[in-house]
């Protein structure tokens, strides 16, 4: 097996700036202090995930698809609405994004073209900060209050997309 065989996971991000990525930093300074033995997601890995194509070993029909979905595409801003915080196998913490029709209608036309990502659930922008185990029930109540004292306030233009294969961007995407 060569190097040029392995296919790495292709996703389709929206690129935070360093700006806006600083922004964040600031903004949950406090509330990272509280927590240092949670996984922190690396500042540079503040990112939004639009779509992730698993592994794909064809780049080419990736890209063709993403330049059919996108070329009529428009820019838009994007507002902060809260931090959040979701249980599963782990708690994940994330600041949620208020709703965009245009990254909707995004997300949308990419599932119509990409017949494997048929999934009715509503596209919604979040970048997660941390994760950490389950606490205790105590412990999870004093987290949920602190992340519902926690205000978030971002607003910025997306204006491209870009498409990753593992951690290399491969492709930017301009919106009109």
């Amino acid at each position: 097996m060569t190097l040029d065989s392995i296919s790495m996971k292709m996703t389709l991000k929206i690129e935070l700036t360093d700006e806006i990525r600083n922004q964040i930093t600031d903004q949950i300074a406090d509330f990272r202090k509280l927590y240092p033995q949670f996984q922190w997601e690396k500042i540079e890995d503040y990112n939004i995930l639009v779509h992730s194509f698993g592994e794909f070993s064809d780049k080419r029909s990736t890209i063709k698809m993403l330049e059919t979905a996108l070329y009529d595409k428009s820019s838009f801003y994007l507002y902060s609405f809260e931090v959040a915080m979701t249980i599963q196998n782990n708690i994940s913490i994330f600041i949620d994004f208020r709703r965009e029709k245009e990254i909707e209608k995004i997300s949308e036309k990419i599932r119509e073209l990409s017949p494997s990502m048929q999934n009715s659930d509503r596209y919604v922008p979040v970048v997660y900060l941390a994760k950490y185990k389950i606490p205790s029930k105590q412990q999870y109540f004093v987290i949920k209050k602190r992340i519902s004292n926690l205000n978030i306030d971002l607003s910025f233009k997306v204006n491209k997309l870009g498409l990753f294969e593992g951690e290399k961007r491969i492709r930017v995407f301009k919106l009109l």
